[in-house]
């Protein structure tokens, strides 16, 4: 499944590492990929219940706004 999540409060390649790395330590999560001229975060991960809401935590804990 692929999906695009907006994320608030990304400036910089230290930002877009933490985000990518966040969410890659999910298992079901497969690739992660931060466009920080959209404010966006690309993902390719496979269909699990409660997969957005897993991610939008993991990109919070790190410190961000997903919306």
């Amino acid at each position: 499944m692929k999906t695009k999540i907006k994320v608030d409060g990304m400036t910089c390649n230290h930002c877009k590492m933490n985000v990518e790395k966040a969410v890659l330590e999910l298992s079901f999560v497969k690739k992660a990929k931060v466009n920080l001229k959209k404010g966006e975060l690309s993902l390719v991960m496979d269909e699990t219940a409660g997969a957005i809401d897993r991610v939008k935590t993991a990109v919070t804990q790190a410190g961000y706004v997903p919306v």
